[in-house]
């Protein structure tokens, strides 16, 4: 968890207003430029997920811890080598989301290397949530504090400190999931090892010796570790999610309702600018409120029933994103942009926990980083959509028009695909509960 805080935490204090506040409130870029940022963003958080997730299957967790923190501290310290252009902020943020998307794996995939069991990666990923909304409250926080004294890209400045503190909590981590690993490897062989009850002579005199000349008899006293199955490709963990129904239905709905985000992210700056009227530490402080939200849905997250740890749940949740996402940007009045951020918060800090219980739940643990890489590649794929049409769009119909109709597709999407989809959403329910009853 400390890991995990840290490195978010660099990338709260840093991306909102480093990288968008920059370019809103001191290049003075076009919606254009803002959704190129924020375009190439989501485009290497892709990348790096792929890469981080391949990078964690293949060759393991400590190579993946070091890389990812390596990758993000000089990224950051970078960032103050180069001038506040708009092609300079760009390739900031290409080199950003590829530092990010590395690291998403400490939130996805890790858990499942610690447990297998499913209320305590219900609780561990609802405390991963609660550590990460803390670091939304903090993070931007900090940001909107330094960007009052000094220029808002000094910001990638604090976020190569937390990243570097970061090492010594990723390298008890990896020792800790190494353990683990060795523990679970040690009970296969000894349990392969044990002779079947059924089996005709296993209890006899000399049943030990096989028949086999060639044959070996197991060791249990220095087992092999199992492979990190290398010879997968990530084109096999994207058949798996598209065959296995519950992971297919998690795709599904989460690439159509993060379609509705995408016109947020180059426009949003520009609401709180042109719409709300306030400076750019307030990117800051709303930020933080949508972070309090989220922490007090983590919490929530963790007294969640096992029998509504479901994608039903799931899907229901999107949906109040969409209702906070309304309260949020529906009117010109700060206290209900304040307001719609808590509410969009605790919706969203309950669904991280759950989507990523159900994904670890469902996918097969040799292909998990790369099937958590294949969701995420959809999810951010999906919320780069939009991005180039927003412009467009806030031409026609303003800003906060446009930012209205996206807050009604993220309420709209999960409602109905709930309808379309509630014979495959009953089905898959009904095996996640017999799978908890079971558990």
């Amino acid at each position: 968890m400390a890991t995990r805080f840290l490195v978010y935490l660099g990338v709260q204090v840093a991306y909102f207003i480093g990288i968008i506040g920059t370019l809103t409130y001191e290049v003075g870029a076009s919606t254009w430029a803002l959704a190129g940022a924020v375009g190439f963003f989501n485009l290497f958080i892709i990348f790096g997920n792929a890469a981080g997730g391949t990078l964690l299957d293949v060759r393991g967790p400590r190579l993946h811890a070091a890389v990812t923190l390596a990758v993000a501290v000089a990224t950051s310290v970078l960032f103050q080598l180069s001038a506040p252009r708009v092609a300079n902020v760009l390739a900031m943020s290409c080199a950003f989301g590829f530092a990010m998307g590395l690291g998403f794996a400490f939130l996805s995939a890790y858990p499942a290397y610690l447990t297998d069991d499913a209320d305590e990666l219900k609780r561990v990923n609802a405390l991963l949530a609660v550590v990460s909304n803390v670091a939304v409250v903090v993070g931007p926080a900090v940001g909107g504090l330094i960007a009052t004294v000094l220029p808002a890209q000094r910001v990638f400045l604090a976020a190569a400190v937390f990243s570097a503190a970061a090492a010594l909590p990723a390298y008890l981590l990896v020792e800790r999931v190494l353990r683990v690993r060795a523990a679970r490897v040690r009970s296969r062989v000894l349990d392969a090892s044990e002779p079947m009850p059924d089996a005709p002579g296993a209890n006899a005199p000399g049943a030990a010796a096989s028949d086999d000349p060639g044959a070996t008899a197991p060791s249990a006293a220095a087992p092999e570790p199992a492979p990190d199955a290398p010879s997968a490709t990530f084109a096999d963990s994207v058949r798996t999610v598209f065959t296995v129904p519950s992971l297919a239905l998690l795709f599904g709905v989460g690439v159509l309702a993060y379609t509705g985000y995408g016109a947020f992210d180059p426009l949003e700056s520009l609401f709180y600018r042109d719409v709300l009227h306030v400076g750019i530490a307030w990117m800051g402080w709303l930020s933080s409120a949508a972070g309090a939200g989220s922490v007090i849905g983590s919490l929530l997250a963790i007294r969640v029933p096992r029998a509504h740890v479901n994608v039903l749940t799931l899907i229901l949740l999107i949906a109040l994103q969409g209702v906070g996402c309304l309260l949020y940007v529906g009117t010109p009045y700060v206290a209900c942009a304040l307001a719609g951020q808590m509410v969009l918060g605790c919706a969203f800090g309950m669904v991280t926990p759950l989507q990523n219980t159900l994904v670890q739940m469902h996918a097969p643990i040799e292909v998990l980083g790369r099937v958590n890489s294949v969701m995420n590649a959809g999810f951010n794929g999906a919320g780069a959509l939009p991005l180039f049409a927003a412009p467009a769009l806030a031409a026609i119909f303003g800003v906060q028009g446009v930012l209205v109709g996206a807050s009604l597709v993220v309420l709209a999407v999960p409602l109905v695909y709930l309808v379309v989809r509630r014979r495959t959403v009953a089905r898959i329910v009904a095996e996640e509960r017999k799978r908890g009853q079971e558990g």
